[in-house]
């Protein structure tokens, strides 16, 4: 892609191209020019503006601030081989930005989008989704818990040494203009009923929810934000799939929160009970099943991930 003409950010970040856009966001691929070596994804959102105003006035950005900061500072280095960190988060110009650290690898969307519509192997989902939920579970258990909150393809992402991370958690769903009907911080589809509208939640039942939506997915193909909260039956979609990863799924997908797994913790401890069945421990899952998937798919992108 063209180079981004962006002014140097806060003295520190050059943004030197784009990764992707959405509606609501734009993110870039930058480093610190005082280190070269060290690489980021940064996300840029504009901040809302009341009706009627066309700039950020400094009471605005006052009050944006003091609701954001407090939440945005509990997401700041985590220490976990699952989770990518927030390392900065700063206002500048009428917008927000969120500096990641930056992953060699690649997005589920992407390698969803490779696939061509296959579906992945179960073990290969069940890898995926037991490194998510003992990641969400490491958030779960924090003495203030945090929460994952928007759960997608385009949030998780499958490194170049195979493991799997999260990454973007939500937060800057906080800053764009909020529809009372909408999710909240969530993408409809994999967001939880319990999400949706003016007195929409986020806690531990609603990753649960997403991570089975996220699971499903991977083994039938379907698109969740086509009919939001409609599961069709993976028996129905993909027969060669196991009843034991089947009911994980309906379970974590009830319609109903308490009726739901009681914990991530819960859900990793079924995955983990299920992974054995297949031949394979977690360790050979780790090192061959992922990095398989993601060796087949970067070959012809090589010159790609040469330049990150």
């Amino acid at each position: 892609m063209e180079e981004v003409q962006r002014p140097i950010l806060q003295g520190e970040y050059k943004l030197s191209r784009i990764i992707e856009t959405t509606a609501d966001s734009t993110l870039y691929y930058g480093y610190n020019i005082a280190a070269p070596e060290r690489h980021f994804a940064v996300r840029e959102f504009k901040i809302d503006l009341p009706e009627g105003e066309n700039k950020v006035s400094p009471e605005r950005l006052a009050v944006v601030s003091s609701y954001f900061q407090p939440l945005a500072m509990r997401y700041m280095d985590f220490i976990h081989p699952g989770l990518t960190c927030l390392r900065d988060f700063f206002f500048e110009n009428g917008y927000v930005y969120f500096v990641i650290d930056f992953v060699p690898g690649y997005r589920l969307s992407e390698i969803m989008s490779f696939r061509h519509g296959c579906t992945f192997p179960e073990m290969q989902a069940v890898s995926i989704a037991m490194q998510i939920a003992d990641a969400m579970n490491y958030l779960h258990s924090q003495p203030n818990p945090l929460f994952m909150a928007d759960m997608n393809l385009s949030n998780v992402i499958i490194a170049s040494n195979g493991t799997v991370l999260l990454t973007d958690y939500g937060l800057g769903k906080l800053l764009i203009k909020y529809n009372p009907q909408a999710v909240r911080m969530g993408t409809l589809g994999y967001a939880a009923p319990e999400q949706i509208g003016p007195a929409g939640i986020v806690n531990a039942y609603t990753d649960i929810y997403a991570l089975g939506v996220l699971m499903h997915q991977l083994v039938t193909g379907a698109d969740p934000t086509q009919d939001p909260n409609v599961l069709a039956p993976i028996s129905k979609l993909n027969p060669a799939i196991s009843q034991d990863y089947m009911s994980i799924v309906e379970t974590a997908t009830n319609k109903e929160p308490y009726k739901r797994f009681t914990s991530m913790k819960d859900m990793l401890y079924a995955l983990h009970a299920i992974a054995p069945q297949r031949g394979r421990s977690m360790k050979v899952v780790k090192r061959n099943l992922i990095k398989e998937v993601f060796d087949v798919f970067a070959a012809p992108f090589s010159s790609k991930a040469s330049k990150d």
